[in-house]
């Protein structure tokens, strides 16, 4: 019997008066509330407050029926010998999944190993042992188009698109220094030209130029973008409010995407930035358990 159930059967079989009657049944309601409330992803704010107390790898793994999940929580990596990506491996072998999903859209599977981890961290890895295994894969990720159509509720194109662009100029950065940069993005741009919602300016490496010191003037030169700005716990400049948002909309899709699979039966082995993993877990835990 539940818990709401039980309080009305204890109300109608005991002494109780009017009074004590209408609170068993006030507090019989708010429980009904509370065991049925969806959890939502984890705040921002709330991640920030708690951001020291989570350590990668970040694992969660829940069964619904037939279905498994196991979801890996990472430190984004490059590194074919950091111990993590080992670990990634080793849960694959013992896991055998049936689907795999990995961040950041559709990287190219690799010829080995330490090249997909070189080129693409742990999306490549996860790309060269699904190819290896012949294991169905795809990305986790919505499209950019859809990203975009979302972004665009709240933030005009011209700061979306240098959003998008800036995050590659870091990230590039960050991975291979400032030497081929110029013309990496000139290549992203021609794909974002390509891309509902992504074909207005900036077009070129001078119009990035040019519109960063628009945006953001005095904050140095655009090729040493700060990788914080797009810190989702952090109020530096817009960027990081429009990372936010990007990332609520992409966690809401991955706990549907990931709870239908597994709904389907299917063993699913995902890979996936370790502050989604925190941050969906109590929803995905709730997905997984109706």
């Amino acid at each position: 019997m539940s818990v709401p159930r039980a309080l009305r059967f204890l109300a109608r079989e005991s002494q109780a008066g009017p009074i004590q009657l209408a609170l068993l049944l006030l507090v019989s309601g708010a429980l009904a509330a509370c065991t049925t409330r969806e959890p939502g992803i984890m705040t921002w704010s709330e991640y920030g407050r708690n951001a020291s107390s989570f350590r990668w790898p970040y694992l969660f793994r829940s069964e619904l029926g037939d279905g498994e999940l196991l979801y890996f929580g990472s430190r984004h990596s490059y590194a074919p010998e950091d111990p993590q990506l080992s670990r990634i491996e080793e849960l694959w072998g013992r896991f055998e999944p049936t689907l795999a999903f990995n961040e950041g859209g559709h990287p190219p599977v690799e010829p080995s190993r330490a090249e997909a981890i070189r080129r693409h961290g742990e999306a490549g890895l996860v790309r060269f042992l699904a190819a290896r295994d012949n294991v169905p894969v795809t990305t986790l990720d919505p499209s950019q188009a859809q990203e975009v159509a979302w972004l665009e509720r709240s933030y005009s194109p011209e700061q979306i698109k240098m959003f998008f662009v800036l995050r590659a100029v870091s990230q590039f950065a960050v991975r291979e220094g400032t030497e081929g940069l110029e013309s990496e993005i000139e290549r992203i741009l021609r794909i974002y030209h390509n891309t509902p919602g992504l074909r207005q300016p900036p077009g070129s490496w001078d119009e990035v130029g040019s519109l960063y010191e628009k945006h953001f003037p005095g904050r140095g030169p655009v090729s040493e973008v700060p990788s914080s700005w797009f810190d989702p716990a952090r109020d530096d400049t817009v960027l990081n409010e429009i990372a936010r948002a990007s990332g609520d909309y992409r966690d809401r899709w991955m706990v549907q995407l990931l709870a239908g699979h597994v709904g389907e039966g299917h063993r699913v082995f995902a890979v996936v930035g370790g502050s989604h993993v925190v941050r969906q877990a109590d929803r995905l835990r709730w997905a997984l358990s109706r």
